[in-house]
């Protein structure tokens, strides 16, 4: 769950409340079990999908807008969730109760899709078609020079 790690990082670095008024948890996490190959001697043992559910507490919409903060969220998920091309297909679902003239509570809920990648470890506890794996993430190697030949049969 490591966007949801990552995006509560990001919201708590804006500094528009104190760390502890910001919580943030998953909500119905899904596992598809993948076993692709994702490079050498790693692959893909499961996608996860979870709904990242944030709270963050007596937030002061009159010096912030909600806007500036919703923002900020739609930045950051164009910027860093890779499984997406540009973060529009993110489900992003907000609740603002006010509580009095100058601060609200906002519940921001945000699907995530993730990829879990293992690569092959002898003492690893996990085991699949004979060979054991750890939980880490993927090596890709990229090709940084090639030659490409077509052939044409007529």
């Amino acid at each position: 769950m490591k966007q949801l790690a990552a995006i509560t990082a990001f919201l708590i670095s804006l500094d528009l409340v104190a760390a502890e008024q910001i919580d943030a948890w998953v909500e119905n996490p899904k596992i598809v079990p993948m076993g692709s190959i994702r490079g050498a001697k790693s692959i893909v043992l499961y996608r996860q999908t979870y709904d990242a559910q944030i709270v963050i507490e007596r937030y002061p919409h009159k010096v912030h807008s909600a806007e500036l903060l919703f923002g900020q969220i739609s930045a950051w998920l164009m910027d860093n969730d890779a499984d997406r091309i540009d973060g529009s297909q993110a489900t992003i679902t907000t609740e603002i109760d006010i509580l009095d003239d100058s601060t609200a509570d906002i519940i921001i809920t945000i699907d995530f899709v993730e990829d879990v990648t293992a690569v092959e470890d002898l003492s690893g506890p996990i085991l699949l078609n004979g060979i054991t794996y750890s939980l880490a993430p993927a090596d890709i190697y990229y090709a940084e020079t090639g030659d490409l030949t077509a052939s044409l049969d007529v």
